[in-house]
């Protein structure tokens, strides 16, 4: 590669960065903004196709962004509370929720009421035997129950 190459190559990286440092280096709610909005850009822009030069950029300003929400106290804490959460419990409240059951829906699969409100609750768990059953009942995977 001939040194006149290397300096074009050079100085379009160093203006790219100047210009889209912001967005690279987030480090403030403005610049997040700022990122946010040129990935939106970005992906109005870029055509669904193979060897579509903008997915590069955008996969660039997306890891970038990625970084800076992970570095946020407030995304720490509520990564630790859904790590916290049951995903047997999970499973049940999304198909509870996407099939408009109640309670007393689910007396063949796990009992009576109470007994799904204790395992919603987390003071009872789900056993073997309700997670057959629930998969059953609702054609899913008994591995979304752990």
């Amino acid at each position: 590669m001939n040194t006149a190459t290397v300096m074009q190559i050079e100085n379009s990286f160093l203006s790219f960065f100047e210009k889209t440092q912001r967005a690279l280096e987030i480090k403030s709610d403005d610049d997040y903004q700022f990122a946010l909005d040129l990935l939106e850009q970005l992906m109005t822009k870029a055509k669904d196709r193979e060897g579509e030069p903008l997915l590069h950029l955008i996969d660039i300003v997306a890891d970038a962004i990625e970084g800076y929400e992970n570095s946020l106290e407030s995304i720490q804490r509520f990564d630790q509370e859904v790590d916290a959460i049951d995903p047997g419990v999970s499973t049940l409240r999304v198909l509870i929720d996407q099939y408009g059951l109640t309670y007393s829906d689910l007396k063949d699969e796990i009992g009576g009421k109470s007994l799904v409100s204790q395992i919603l609750s987390g003071s009872k768990s789900l056993t073997k035997a309700h997670v057959a059953k629930l998969s059953k009942r609702f054609n899913v995977s008994p591995q979304l129950f752990f």
